[in-house]
């Protein structure tokens, strides 16, 4: 897949939304994503994606690639 889905932009219906952008942080920010429970008392983060309509430039959605984690919440 080339990051190209068949997605519509909901705020101006464009169709020219590229897919799957992994959001990007400073050093200083650290992780940016969220958290799951792993092996024993280690926790992980799984980075969030989003769709970007390249016509407006609104963010279509952020999701991420594995749902099935145990997510830790508040």
């Amino acid at each position: 897949m080339d990051g190209q889905q068949n997605l519509r932009c909901p705020f101006c219906g464009s169709g020219d939304v590229i897919a799957g952008l992994k959001l990007n942080q400073n050093a200083e920010v650290g992780r940016i994503g969220l958290a799951y429970k792993a092996a024993a008392i280690f926790t992980g983060t799984e980075p969030l994606l989003a769709d970007l309509c390249r016509a407006c430039g609104s963010v279509v959605r952020f999701f991420v690639k594995d749902s099935t984690r145990k997510w830790i919440q508040h």
